[in-house]
């Protein structure tokens, strides 16, 4: 059962991406990197400024950084680059001292073939053979040594580069892109490996209990320094049929529909296996009801990537402290019946034992205000903050950061090539060197500023009432000032109009509506619900706090793209 104190209820969780969100002044040379200690020098913005309850830091784990950080050779210790273990430890008092909690990023499925253990793995080393997935293959009619079987690469993305290229004459017109394979040849074994996603990313044979445990070990050793809760990342890949069986073609599949030739698979056999996933999950939880740790207030958010009734059953695996993202909403176009039968359905099928999310965005996924444009960034945001759950904000999000059109020659994510647009710096201001993020000369920054987002900076819109930083500001404080929102459950409310979307939230006698225009039009709405007479609270596209007075059975008027919150007046 969650505890009824959960500071993680109702918390808002700011996600942090280090190596590009600041750089401490102190660091000499500039290295044009993030580092925890410019971690530790903004965590009153995000306390004290926007109003977070957490942090949540991806990877800075040491690595080669193939992947950003999801590589990991050494799960104990901090990247050089970003500090040392003291930093980290620093940060997290630093984070306890003002009021935050801190989550970290935790990768279950792969590590880094820079790991120790694959290194002894391949080398079938002491009790390392099966550490990782590793199959001789098998012959094709020509004898010729082959993959065991069809499971894709989630990053086969090159090789829809590599057509677009015109290196792949032989495929014609309608033909599909082939997967990269996920298996991969190792000379020094002499067989494959399970590589899932990069080729430097090498899967741990979770059949094995001794990966489980060591897993289990190195998150007791950051619970111990102070950690909060963690964010799994990628936890449906460690759930796999062991039998090898090989993938069912997905003839849904659309070149012009999916980037990804991954997505060619249904995915039944290498990962979302659900008899061992299901258990797996089940045993990481274990860790965090340790009676040693009986009296911490310890939380897991787990990414999977699956459909909303395979989450529904994850997230019944262990209620009392650990969900799946709800992504369903963020993957969705903005439309009001798409995402009210996804909202209505997840809150329906959410146990009473559970805390729900909400993510809008994060560093895999294109910036907010990209895909939805800056009005509707606004819009979404506020629905989050008011729906019930942890609210997930991924960092420049509240600022209405876009992606950056990031030069080839710049880029660190070439094993997909689409993920740096939304990993550039954070604009703080518009007069300092790299917009406040660093002192470095440009070519040295890990990724390029990008400069079409200084009129939006931070200090910018800090004294601009009307700025997205303010409407985030003021949001969440309002959340965190109404029992009605930390308390209340959510209620769909009828409306008499298709393109308005309408919930409630209520403690008591506290009720608040929030109302929600999907139209790029006004819109008029008569909104169902036992009290008529209200308050505008807040307003998504001018934050407007002037309590102007309404009457739900009169009808609200909502600008294109508005959303309202109103307090119940009676």
């Amino acid at each position: 059962m969650v505890k009824k104190d959960s500071k993680w209820r109702q918390a808002v969780i700011y996600q942090i991406y280090p190596w590009t969100f600041h750089e401490d002044t102190g660091r000499t040379p500039q290295k044009g990197i993030g580092s925890l200690k410019g971690v530790i020098e903004k965590l009153p913005y995000v306390r004290n400024e926007l109003g977070a309850d957490a942090v949540w830091l991806s990877p800075f784990y040491t690595s080669p950084m193939k992947d950003a950080g999801y590589d990991i050779s050494n799960y104990r210790d901090v990247h050089e680059d970003l500090g040392d273990l003291k930093d980290f430890k620093d940060l997290v008092q630093a984070a306890h001292d003002i009021g935050l909690k801190v989550m970290v990023d935790f990768v279950p499925n792969h590590t880094s073939d820079q790991h120790e253990w694959f290194q002894k793995s391949r080398n079938k080393q002491d009790d390392y053979d099966d550490w990782y997935i590793w199959h001789p293959g098998k012959k094709d009619d020509k004898g010729n040594r082959i993959p065991p079987n069809n499971w894709p690469s989630v990053f086969s993305i090159p090789n829809r580069r590599a057509r677009e290229r015109g290196e792949m004459p032989n495929l014609k017109k309608g033909d599909w892109t082939p997967a990269i394979s996920a298996w991969q040849w190792d000379d020094s074994r002499g067989e494959y490996y399970l590589r899932t996603f990069s080729k430097e990313q090498p899967d741990l044979n979770w059949s094995n209990p001794m990966v489980r445990e060591a897993m289990k070990e190195n998150m007791r050793f950051w619970i111990d320094i102070g950690v909060d809760g963690f964010r799994f990342d990628a936890v449906n890949w460690i759930g796999k049929n062991m039998s090898f069986e090989d993938e069912q073609i997905n003839t849904a599949y659309n070149e012009d529909q999916f980037e990804n030739p991954y997505d060619q698979y249904l995915k039944f056999n290498s990962c979302n296996y659900p008899e061992l996933l299901h258990q797996y999950v089940w045993e990481i939880c274990e860790v965090l009801r340790d009676e040693r740790y009986e009296d911490r207030d310890l939380r897991i958010i787990m990414e999977a990537h699956l459909g909303e009734s395979d989450l529904r059953q994850l997230n019944d695996v262990a209620p009392d402290v650990a969900a799946a993202f709800n992504f369903g909403a963020m993957k969705l176009r903005w439309g009001v019946m798409e995402r009210k039968i996804q909202i209505d359905y997840y809150y329906q099928n959410l146990s009473d034992k559970a805390i729900g999310n909400q993510v809008n965005g994060n560093h895999d996924t294109s910036r907010l205000a990209t895909r939805h444009g800056d009005v509707i960034a606004r819009t979404a945001a506020v629905m989050n903050l008011f729906l019930p759950g942890m609210r997930f904000i991924y960092n420049g999000e509240e600022l209405g950061l876009h992606d950056a059109n990031v030069p080839y020659d710049r880029m660190r994510d070439h094993e997909n090539g689409y993920r740096d647009g939304e990993r550039t710096p954070i604009i703080w201001n518009d007069h300092e060197k790299n917009a406040g993020f660093s002192k470095a000369d440009d070519d040295k920054l890990w990724l390029p500023v990008n400069r079409d987002d200084f009129g939006i900076s931070l200090f910018r819109q800090y004294t601009d009432p009307k700025s997205s930083f303010s409407l985030y500001r003021i949001a969440i404080k309002l959340c965190r000032d109404l029992p009605a929102v930390q308390r209340g459950k959510y209620d769909p409310l009828r409306t008499d109009n298709i393109e308005v979307f309408a919930f409630e939230r209520r403690d008591g006698d506290e009720k608040v509506v929030i109302a929600v225009n999907f139209d790029s039009h006004a819109q008029h709405s008569v909104i169902t619900t036992d009290f008529t007479q209200g308050k505008v609270a807040l307003s998504s596209i001018d934050v407007d706090q002037n309590l102007q007075n309404v009457n739900l059975a009169d009808g609200l008027h909502l600008r294109p793209n508005e959303a309202l919150v109103i307090l119940s007046a009676e």
